[in-house]
């Protein structure tokens, strides 16, 4: 891929990025199974910490009861779920993985 092509998660970071974004509230207070549609609103007081592939992103909850854990949200299948409880957990599991 040439350098000017842009990555998927592009849109993902420059969300982030916005003023303010990341000191919102987390909208959520308990997951999110099956389809959720486009992820934007959900996002907020998150921070994206890896690109899955095919629209799902793993992202780190910044504040509320769930700050510090790992959720995934994939808008056309699985939602928006944790996945890990803490970051140090998910990335040591990521170094570990094959």
């Amino acid at each position: 891929m040439g350098a000017d092509k842009e990555w998927a998660a592009d849109d993902e970071w420059e969300e982030d990025r916005l003023p303010g974004r990341l000191a919102e509230p987390f909208p959520l207070t308990e997951p999110l199974p099956g389809p959720i549609g486009a992820p934007i609103d959900l996002t907020r007081g998150t921070l994206m910490v890896a690109e899955e592939g095919c629209g799902t992103y793993s992202r780190l909850i910044l504040n509320g009861p769930h700050a510090g854990e790992i959720w995934q949200i994939d808008p056309g299948w699985g939602g928006f779920v944790p996945v890990s409880p803490s970051f140090r957990s998910w990335y040591t599991d990521w170094l570990a993985s094959p």
